[in-house]
């Protein structure tokens, strides 16, 4: 376990999204600069009205960063924290990067060659960063979620040891697409396992009325949930197989319970990074890619069994997810950005 010292950490984010409330919860101080997220990275309109906020949100960061004098400043690099990356560079503080993606966005790209040091989660993204500052990290898990072991997590969850497991998940606000296919294979997939279904909190009506609709003997062998929290970890640990999106942290959280992964790549992420992520999982031997234009049900159930019924291709990917996996990967980040703030 990673011994630090006490550390005064500030958050500064933009004026929409969850940020403020997850800073909130975690007992971080928050600052608002006058700048959203790009939400809509090709809306023309969108990116001319945050261009001309740029200045006037690097004044604001400017002066909040003057008022605390940090030891670092640490981004991953969207949009909304390139005020601070300005106002750091002005004042001449230590900048950490850190990269998700497997290809890094434009505005990290914009500022890279400013960092102290840069983490990534995919090794591909190094060629598309200046050499020698940038080191493989992985992506940060909560501990949480690492607490979990597979027989604790089948207890807590009523899930039989000796079934294989699926977990599927379109993310924190779950997915249409995903949902409508387990829906339309549910009746299969249940014959092959027990299914564990984060289906987002619009998505679960649905899914309880499915289950409803099952026969009796196989309704237990199905498990919605609108959202999982904590009980994220106990699902993850007893996974066989995991279906879901290809973002950093859907990829890296089976990784590091050393699970097998079939990635469902969105279709219209941004420069095409979740397609990126994905075949650099694939290329662990750690996932197979279902693209989503060819997702329905009859695929989804096809690719599902197909892996169940080849116990020694699952044992190969989960040995290569497990080789893969980075659970350590926030004390990694958190001693380089102490480091760089000279209090490690």
């Amino acid at each position: 376990m990673l011994e630090l010292q006490p550390v005064d950490l500030r958050f500064i984010g933009g004026r929409r999204g969850l940020e403020s409330d997850l800073a909130a919860v975690a007992g971080i101080r928050f600052h608002a600069v006058p700048l959203p997220s790009l939400r809509d990275p090709d809306s023309k309109l969108a990116l001319i009205t945050h261009l001309l906020l740029l200045p006037i949100a690097t004044i604001d960061a400017l002066t909040q960063l003057m008022r605390w004098r940090p030891g670092v400043a640490v981004t991953s690099g969207s949009f909304s924290s390139l005020p601070v990356l300005f106002a750091a560079r002005v004042l001449r503080i230590p900048i950490y990067l850190w990269v998700g993606d497997a290809i890094p966005g434009r505005a990290l790209r914009a500022v890279a060659a400013w960092s102290s040091g840069i983490g990534l989660t995919f090794e591909p993204a190094l060629r598309a960063l200046p050499g020698g500052r940038a080191t493989v990290t992985g992506n940060p898990v909560r501990q949480s979620l690492l607490r979990w072991t597979k027989a604790d997590g089948r207890r807590a969850l009523g899930l039989a040891p000796d079934v294989p497991v699926v977990l599927i998940t379109g993310g924190s606000q779950g997915s249409e697409k995903i949902n409508s296919a387990t829906g339309s294979a549910l009746s299969r997939l249940v014959r092959r396992g027990a299914i564990v279904h984060h289906t987002g909190p619009a998505g679960l009506p649905k899914a309880l009325a499915q289950r409803a609709l099952l026969p009796e003997a196989d309704r237990g062998r199905y498990q919605p949930h609108g959202y999982l929290r904590d009980e994220m970890g106990a699902a993850l640990a007893s996974a066989d197989l995991v279906v879901g999106r290809a973002g950093s942290s859907s990829i890296a959280e089976p990784l590091a319970f050393g699970v097998p992964l079939v990635l469902i790549p969105f279709g219209a992420a941004m420069n095409a990074h979740q397609s990126a992520n994905a075949r650099a999982a694939a290329d662990l031997g750690a996932a197979v890619i279902l693209p989503e234009s060819d997702l329905d049900g009859d695929r989804l159930s096809a690719v599902v069994s197909g892996l169940l019924d080849d116990p020694a291709r699952l044992a190969r990917m989960a040995a290569n997810a497990k080789a893969a996996g980075r659970p350590e990967a926030a004390g990694v980040i958190a001693r380089a950005v102490l480091a760089l703030a000279g209090c490690a």
